[in-house]
């Protein structure tokens, strides 16, 4: 009688074993899943706001070259490059009748992008240059 309790007791703690160690690994691989798409996430973040940055600096670039010379225009665009960033920077003049030039950037990093556009006014009499409005488009 005894021999056939201790197999029916080490029996049932096979199944037991089998249903927890499955359960175990779900959580795991789940868990793996989740940090993978926080991680991702946090990587994509972290590319737009690189990306944002070139824009920006694209933009500033392009103020510059204003600076230096008045009637500087680039219909086709002038590639920027900063790092792993590259930006495509496009100078129109007289775009909107009360402003003088209109600065589009398109910056990328990997397969992310951004878009800043610049309204810039020039006075040449005081030689000033007026940044008027910034967004991203």
């Amino acid at each position: 009688m005894r021999n056939k309790f201790l197999q029916q007791k080490g029996f049932s703690l096979l199944p037991t074993v089998l249903v927890t160690s499955i359960i175990i690994a779900e959580v795991g691989i789940a868990l793996t899943f989740v940090m993978y798409m926080a991680n991702s996430a946090s990587y994509s973040s972290r590319l737009l706001q690189e990306a944002y940055s070139c824009a920006k600096s694209g933009i500033d670039d392009a103020l510059l070259r204003l600076i230096r010379n008045k009637d500087f225009y680039s219909t086709e665009g002038y590639n920027f490059t900063i790092g792993r960033c590259n930006a495509v920077v496009e100078v129109e003049k007289d775009v909107p009748a009360q402003y003088n030039s209109q600065i589009t950037v398109t910056a990328s990093v990997f397969n992310r992008q951004k878009k800043l556009r610049a309204i810039v006014s020039i006075d040449p009499d005081a030689a000033e240059i007026f940044l008027v409005s910034l967004q991203e488009i």
